[in-house]
């Protein structure tokens, strides 16, 4: 028995060790790049160089936000709820449209050389549009969000329906497979890893249709706050915000990597 639980003591200990080297190697390069950046900022900004009305250096960055951290945290809500309202539609529409498309050819030929038209329009170009059209505050926001966001999990969705091999479908359909059980047993598996990337790269746009909305239409939120921070000059309370609104994407990102993997799991073990 001492023999056989030997072994398997030390390939753990050697598992544990190879996972520690492994992250080592993947994070240290990032976390000095980062450093180095943040000294040579910092010493740039105190060296006088740049006026730090321009530049102010990463310690008066953070301490105004440790100062401002409530007002902040207060404005970082309605962008916060407007990205999580944004991406949900978004998600919802897109699923659903990509799951309509890809089952008639018809409606493929109908609808998406229209989605296409649309999405080749600069963005900011409509926002005015969306100003006349929804007004101003939350729901205009959370509107331009999903316009904005909405065409990544489209793409992604029909892209990932498409995914499955040809051979897999001849089989089903030789089986005699309905059609139901053929999409839940064959299609989505394919399609799930390209649907929860459409939707990390549609969150980020939602964030990006939140601010650029606040830029024109709020009166709250931290796109307001940077705009109000950049006409007065606060360039420390911008570059706050701007890292307030970075922890919002990171959360946001980071949960959808966390539904992927339960999702994934939990269809896996079925």
């Amino acid at each position: 028995m001492t023999d056989i639980g030997l072994p398997l003591a030390r390939t753990r200990g050697y598992d544990l060790a190879g996972l520690a080297r492994s992250a080592a190697r993947t994070l240290a390069p990032p976390a000095v790049a980062f450093l180095l950046l943040i000294g040579g900022w910092e010493l740039v900004s105190r060296s006088g160089v740049v006026s730090t009305r321009l530049l102010p250096a990463p310690s008066l960055v953070y301490a105004t936000l440790t100062r401002s951290l409530d007002v902040l945290l207060e404005q970082a809500q309605p962008t916060f709820w407007g990205a999580v309202a944004g991406i949900a539609a978004a998600a919802l529409l897109g699923i659903a449209l990509g799951l309509a498309v890809s089952y008639s050819a018809t409606l493929m030929r109908m609808v998406y050389p229209t989605i296409i038209f649309f999405q080749l329009i600069p963005k900011v170009a409509l926002a005015p549009v969306f100003l006349l059209w929804f007004g101003t505050g939350f729901v205009a926001n959370v509107t331009f969000s999903v316009f904005i966001a909405f065409f990544p999990v489209l793409v992604a969705t029909i892209t990932g329906l498409q995914a499955a091999p040809p051979s897999y479908e001849r089989l089903c359909r030789s089986l005699m497979m309905a059609r139901p059980r053929m999409f839940l047993t064959v299609k989505l598996p394919f399609a799930l890893p390209h649907i929860f990337a459409g939707l990390r790269i549609g969150v980020t746009f939602a964030v990006i249709g939140v601010v650029l909305g606040e830029f024109i239409t709020a009166q709250t939120g931290l796109g307001y706050i940077i705009l109000f921070s950049a006409n007065n000059f606060e360039t420390a309370l911008l570059l706050a915000a701007i890292l307030l609104l970075c922890g919002v994407g990171i959360v946001l990102f980071a949960f959808f990597l966390a539904l992927e993997a339960v999702v994934i799991r939990l269809y896996d073990s079925r």
